[in-house]
């Protein structure tokens, strides 16, 4: 099934012009106990068999992250430890203190992801088709 990306056009002041752009429009976050109820109607396991082995691996993801692995979902892409450093002049002053400048937790999706969201369609929002959802 091909998914469709909603997008809205917005406006945007760019040097005190107006300028217009398309953006992506984001729905509400999906929790991770809809997610489960929502696997669970396609296997024999529970809602809570199938959340307590998410967290579960979602805990080993992290452990690894942490500890400086990459890990790999095949079909998702990989997880890894991200740090943003910046370049000084001197061997002896390239110290955690002086060079980093952030550390987090980067994605990279796995090459089927990329093409997927590369062949999404898209639709332009419309508040009246919607007018019946909350709006973020």
């Amino acid at each position: 099934m091909k998914k469709v990306l909603t997008y809205e056009i917005v406006k945007r002041k760019v040097f005190k012009e107006d300028k217009w752009m398309i953006s992506l429009r984001r729905h509400k976050k999906r929790s991770l106990k809809k997610t489960t109820e929502t696997v669970a109607l396609r296997t024999t396991s529970s809602p809570s068999d199938i959340e307590g082995l998410l967290q579960a691996y979602l805990e080993q993801i992290r452990y690894h992250v942490l500890s400086g692995e990459s890990v790999n979902i095949n079909g998702f892409g990989t997880f890894y430890p991200k740090v943003t450093a910046k370049l000084v002049d001197k061997e002896e002053d390239a110290t955690v203190n002086n060079c980093v400048q952030s550390v987090t937790i980067g994605f990279r999706p796995c090459t089927e992801l990329k093409e997927a969201i590369k062949e999404s369609g898209f639709a332009e929002f419309s508040p009246a088709k919607d007018a019946n959802k909350k709006r973020r």
